[in-house]
């Protein structure tokens, strides 16, 4: 853990010059994966074999009436609201979330010890951002199984696909105010930690921590009442957002003005995961952190 740096590191996303490029687009090996996802959250709550079917057909009925022009996360938010409104439940993944922000905390105390094997603060700070990035596993989207563990000692050990850490904290030592869109339930246990350190390092709150949560369910997304039962809401000066997922009164979309004059309004912005790289990649001044779980955003990051 020597390493902390961008020396060396290969810059794929250069936002600036090239929004187009990675502005990320439907795929049709979308198509089989939100299949995928419909047939995991109808085993996960014993649906039977009719109602799968029915569902099934449902979903596919949905896939071929929609526009595929759009971002794979909003084709996401149409797909599991139809699988919501079809099985009449609120949150398909209600018990998978709370199971994970319960395995999340009980790893807590482990991580804060593994922060000590750093040589300095910003080692220290830099393991912390790993350890958020190694949460970003946590998700029932892309895959049914993973191992947080393996993951954690995987990531601490890797190097990083693309470094931009010492912009980072250049960013955040100028920053009073912190905008962080969260991802998975579990995860944000994960974030807690990173955000704690970086008020470490800072040696300073900041005026404002404004922390995004999904308004409405989705997949395994964070929702305020997951914050708060990670104890987000003690963080100093922190206060809560919501990202809407595709249905009414839920809150805005990525890609709404309200998103996005929010975005401007902060010096340093954080998103976490795959979803809000698909959503916010084509936009400046974010930091985007998550491990790369599909096929199509290795191919348009050039990475494994």
């Amino acid at each position: 853990m020597d390493k902390y740096t961008n020396k060396g590191a290969n810059k794929r996303i250069n936002q600036e010059t090239n929004k187009e490029k990675f502005l990320v687009k439907y795929h049709p090996d979308c198509i089989p994966c939100f299949l995928r996802q419909t047939i995991f959250v109808a085993n996960s709550l014993n649906i039977s074999k009719e109602k799968t079917e029915r569902l099934i057909k449902e979903i596919m009925k949905l896939l071929i009436e929609l526009n595929w022009e759009m971002t794979p996360d909003k084709l996401a938010g149409k797909v599991h609201s139809l699988i919501r409104k079809t099985l009449g439940i609120h949150d398909p993944y209600y018990q998978l979330k709370k199971q994970s922000n319960k395995f999340a905390l009980s790893l807590y105390p482990r991580l804060k010890k593994l922060l000590d094997n750093a040589n300095n603060p910003v080692e220290r700070l830099f393991i912390s951002a790993k350890l958020s990035l190694a949460g970003n596993i946590i998700d029932f989207g892309p895959a049914n199984e993973f191992d947080v563990e393996k993951t954690i000692q995987e990531v601490l050990k890797k190097e990083l696909i693309t470094n931009d850490f010492d912009k980072f904290i250049e960013v955040l030592e100028n920053s009073d105010r912190l905008l962080y869109f969260a991802d998975n339930a579990g995860e944000i246990v994960f974030d807690k930690l990173f955000i704690e350190e970086m008020i470490n390092y800072k040696g300073q709150d900041f005026k404002e921590i404004n922390f995004v949560v999904k308004g409405g369910p989705i997949l395994n997304d964070a929702m305020l009442e997951d914050a708060l039962e990670v104890g987000i809401d003690k963080l100093p000066n922190v206060k809560f957002s919501k990202l809407g997922n595709e249905e009414p009164n839920t809150g805005p979309s990525r890609d709404s003005k309200e998103i996005q004059d929010m975005i401007k309004s902060y010096p340093l912005v954080i998103a976490k995961g795959q979803a809000n790289f698909e959503g916010f990649s084509h936009i400046t001044g974010i930091f985007l952190f998550f491990i790369i779980k599909c096929s199509q955003v290795a191919k348009i990051l050039n990475a494994p």
